[in-house]
């Protein structure tokens, strides 16, 4: 039954994404295309989980794509470029450098905390 259920749920989000392309688009056949899907899920059982398989395997595709393709295009058109700008131009963000004649990164702060200093943290 459970099967059934998640079946009817990818129909009706295929049949309402079609027909927010039709109110979008103002294309006649998706209009078809939201019926023939919906009349499927009423009435078909078994198209309706071919559908569904199919709606699945495309969103297993997508993921795919997305995880690997987009995920690298994002980092190496945009991450990479702002990175080396950063580095060409000397922002550092995260105060790495070095002073000249300190021997150490290590900052140390004497600072004696107060309860006012834990009243509003964020």
């Amino acid at each position: 039954m459970e099967n059934r259920t998640k079946s009817l749920e990818t129909i009706v989000v295929i049949t309402a994404g079609l027909l927010a392309l039709f109110f979008w688009l103002h294309h006649p056949w998706l209009l078809r295309g939201a019926l023939a899907v919906a009349l499927a899920g009423v009435f078909s059982p078994w198209l309706t989980a071919k559908i569904h398989a199919g709606w699945m395997l495309l969103a297993q595709g997508l993921g795919w794509f997305n995880g690997r393709v987009l995920l690298s295009v994002v980092f190496y058109v945009i991450l990479t470029p702002m990175a080396l700008l950063a580095r060409r131009f000397g922002s550092s963000s995260f105060l790495l450098r070095k002073k000249q004649k300190e021997e150490s990164y290590y900052a140390e702060r004497n600072h004696t905390y107060a309860p006012k200093d834990l009243e509003n943290t964020w």
